[in-house]
């Protein structure tokens, strides 16, 4: 069992010795909030239930595998591991190519072992966009698909391996959905992913003979990372945190990256490694990686609480205004975080956005404001979920009623409404009006644009713009 969570911040420890405790959570938090970081997720996060009884699923995984190929464990394998089962196998005699048939059968054998809470927590925040995994299950993308995408399978995932060099399909900024990268390989019938250490020097071989996945490495060069339970050796630390900069250790700059693993933690000189080489890399004191996932998410959600209170705070008539012609996006309070997203893509491509960060409540004279935004803005994108078909009265409705009001004097062959939709809200829910319902719908998960959808608004935008110029 997991420690009961704790004050995490009193156990912060900073390698360069630059952060107070509470400095290195605000950093974090920040970093995250940006969406520059990303998770490096590891195996002892894995924490499930399996008949019955609450586990970790690669020590279960050792000991099914034991079995399965005829390996007797010492009396204390309640810890042992995949490599220590492989090795003692090969040790007398067996075929290499068994193991990793096996591991794939007993895997697919157990297709309803339950996504791990950690996962689930770790996918509930939005901003992190690009997971490296390091095992070679298919949780990690199981769970951000059950709690983004309501169980839809939408995150693509990407599998490196010797035989099968794999990489990013091009900038994280691009990418039109959450991904999966698992940089150690999938599980499969074939020797195509990690069992055992020497599988993880051959990893590493090919990486370093082959090149690095040029995409996935520029991404972890430029981003802060945070590992999280890999429970990687010492010498494979070094080599990780190494490839994923461009410039020696020893020249870091920039970028800080976290570390949340026991092994690492308990091995002084991989830490003074770090510490003596200035690394700019964070050891939480803190090493079990669920209490730390479960504070990370405890602050997380205060975070956006304290945001929705500051949005919510009536601050009378204090609507910004909007330059005529801007496009006007209509949202949930709920779904501040990926409407956000939106605004800010559409902004980066040179589109006059207006958005209104505070969801105000102001009386009369805040509507009419809102009214006359709507008539005279070039585009009305509402953002639907299923924050908007509850049953409480809500700001938005109104936004959607006078936007719809305007759509009957726009031109027919002229686009004025385009619905988004951020989850899988059903395209004929009956609280969705009807107009909405009878239009296409651009589907961005979470809020994350596609190039495509971007640029299908850029040339509205202008379109409208030209109009404009003309008639003037």
């Amino acid at each position: 069992m997991s420690p009961e969570p704790q004050s995490l911040a009193a156990n912060t420890a900073s390698l360069n010795g630059t952060h107070s405790d509470e400095e290195l959570w605000d950093e974090l938090l920040q970093l995250v909030e940006e969406g520059r970081v990303v998770p490096i997720v590891g195996r002892d996060l894995l924490s499930v239930q399996i008949d019955g009884e609450q586990v970790c699923l690669y020590p279960w995984l050792s000991r099914q595998l034991a079995e399965a190929l005829g390996v007797t464990l010492a009396d204390d394998a309640t810890e042992s591991s995949l490599n220590a089962v492989a090795s003692q196998y090969l040790a007398h005699g067996g075929e290499p190519e068994k193991i990793y048939n096996r591991v794939h059968k007993l895997l697919r054998a157990r297709a309803d072992i339950p996504i791990p809470t950690p996962l689930e927590k770790l996918a509930s925040i939005q901003p992190f966009k690009l997971f490296v995994s390091t095992t070679f299950d298919a949780l990690l993308a199981q769970a951000i698909n059950a709690v983004r995408f309501g169980g839809v399978e939408y995150t693509k995932v990407i599998a490196y391996s010797p035989r099968d060099k794999r990489d990013l399909p091009g900038d994280v900024e691009n990418l039109e959905g959450p991904v999966v990268f698992q940089l150690l390989g999938k599980v499969s019938p074939m020797q195509d992913y990690v069992v055992t250490e020497e599988d993880a020097l051959e990893f590493v071989y090919s990486l370093q003979t082959a090149g690095l996945p040029v995409n996935l490495f520029s991404a972890l060069d430029e981003r802060p990372l945070l590992i999280i339970g890999c429970s990687f050796p010492g010498w494979l630390v070094r080599f990780f945190i190494r490839a994923a900069r461009r410039n020696r250790l020893l020249l870091a700059r920039g970028k800080t990256d976290f570390v949340v693993d026991a092994t690492g933690r308990e091995e002084p000189s991989l830490l003074a490694f770090l510490r003596n080489f200035k690394t700019r890399t964070e050891f939480f004191q803190q090493s079990d990686p669920v209490t730390f996932v479960n504070e990370l998410h405890r602050r997380w959600q205060q975070r956006l609480a304290e945001q929705r209170t500051v949005q919510q705070v009536p601050v009378p008539f204090d609507t910004p205004t909007m330059n005529p012609g801007a496009v006007f996006l209509s949202y949930a309070s709920d779904d501040h975080p990926a409407a956000a997203a939106i605004r800010d893509a559409l902004d980066a491509a040179g589109i006059d956005v207006w958005f209104d960060r505070h969801r105000l409540m102001a009386g009369e004279l805040f509507e009419n404001k809102i009214r006359r935004h709507i008539e005279r803005c070039s585009l009305f994108i509402p953002v639907l979920s299923k924050s908007c078909v509850t049953p409480e009265r809500r700001f938005f409705r109104l936004e959607w009623d006078h936007a719809q009001r305007v759509a009957i004097t726009a031109p027919e062959s002229s686009r004025f409404i385009v619905p988004v939709v951020i989850d899988d809200l059903p395209p004929d829910h009956e609280d969705i009006p009807a107009r909405f319902r009878a239009v296409h719908w651009e589907r961005l998960p979470g809020g994350q644009t596609t190039p495509a959808f971007v640029e299908t608004v850029k040339c509205l935008y202008r379109e409208f713009q030209s109009r404009t110029v003309v008639r003037a």
